[in-house]
């Protein structure tokens, strides 16, 4: 089978496509035909070695929709219930640690399987699960977000944050969500934009809502210095205060953050990893969000695009791309016999 590889880190020189063995299958794995990967900016960044865990060599890609072609159950007898099933996946060690889903297959474990939405096209459910895992984790794992909760989302646009957005809402939390302009932009109406024309510009929308000292969580899906700082001023002062950090910009992974307004507020930080729910979780969430999908309750990606497997330059501008602006529209890999189906 084809696969886009690493033999090592540091470049996007290093991605190439090569030929390797199709997986092989132990009892309670299924292999799945993959018809599109999702590109992430984890992908982009081990690539380039900044995630130091990785090991080589390694095919890349921790997303994926596709159709399950064997399957074997714990007494390696085939599965029959799941071949041919449409499914979706996302998270674990894949991509990082064990093969990944840039390829024309990929195999898992058969618990962890989960049927994509009936509702969204390979291309469509492939785009969407790191970014809603991850959303899910910030929400529902690290911030505990709860009804009557003041959120701010710093970066509302992005795939994590507008996720993030509709399972806050989903809660019955009140949500302020900034963007960089609103120009072109048509925020959803369960959202108060916040424009970032100044460095003051959250904590002046908050204090104009009458919700200054108010904000209960901040999830940060963006990582700049200045709409950061300016959203702590805005944090409830009790101790219940929660802020949960998923990205940072700057290339040596720092920027400064007002401490005196951390501690004298009595706020909480914690950092989403993505790796920190195993396959079981998971496979949970996915069914969970493909119920709320197929029944009209989440939106599903406004906009995707697709690169063909065996154009590496094309998927090299989207690995870099993603890193530089946010993933509003979302990038999907796609094995050039199935680039034109569903």
């Amino acid at each position: 089978m084809q696969a886009l590889r690493i033999e090592k880190t540091g470049s996007f020189d290093e991605l190439a496509l090569r030929t390797i063995a199709k997986p092989s299958l132990a009892p309670g794995e299924a292999l799945v035909r993959v018809k599109a990967a999702g590109i992430n900016g984890s992908d982009a960044a081990a690539v380039l070695g900044i995630l130091r865990f990785v090991t080589l060599p390694r095919t890349l890609g921790r997303d994926f929709s596709g159709e399950v072609v064997e399957a074997l159950d714990d007494e390696s007898a085939p599965a029959n219930a799941w071949i041919g099933a449409d499914v979706w996946g996302t998270g674990s060690e894949r991509g990082f640690t064990s093969d990944g889903t840039f390829a024309e297959f990929v195999k898992l474990p058969l618990a962890a399987l989960s049927r994509k939405p009936k509702t969204l096209s390979h291309i469509e459910a492939a785009s969407m699960t790191l970014p809603w895992l991850c959303a899910w984790i910030t929400v529902d794992t690290l911030a505990n977000v709860k009804k009557g909760d003041n959120v701010i989302i710093i970066g509302a646009r992005g795939g994590i944050g507008s996720a993030a957005a509709q399972l806050c809402k989903d809660r019955g939390a009140r949500i302020f969500g900034t963007y960089t302009s609103l120009a072109n932009v048509t925020p959803p109406p369960y959202l108060t934009p916040i424009e970032l024309t100044s460095n003051t510009a959250i904590r002046d929308a908050i204090a104009k809502e009458g919700l200054s000292n108010k904000i209960d969580v901040l999830l940060d899906c963006a990582g700049y210095e200045h709409p950061f700082n300016d959203a702590l001023m805005t944090m409830i002062p009790n101790g219940s205060g929660r802020v949960v950090v998923m990205a940072v910009h700057a290339k040596d992974g720092l920027f400064p953050i007002n401490m005196r307004t951390f501690y004298t507020k009595a706020l909480v930080l914690k950092g989403m990893s993505s790796s920190i729910l195993d396959s079981a979780e998971i496979k949970a969430f996915l069914d969970l969000l493909s119920k709320k999908i197929d029944s009209g309750a989440f939106q599903g990606p406004q906009a995707v695009t697709t690169v063909d497997i065996r154009d590496t330059l094309a998927v090299t501008g989207a690995l870099k791309e993603i890193l530089t602006r946010a993933s509003h529209v979302r990038s999907v890999i796609v094995p050039e016999r199935t680039k034109e189906q569903n």
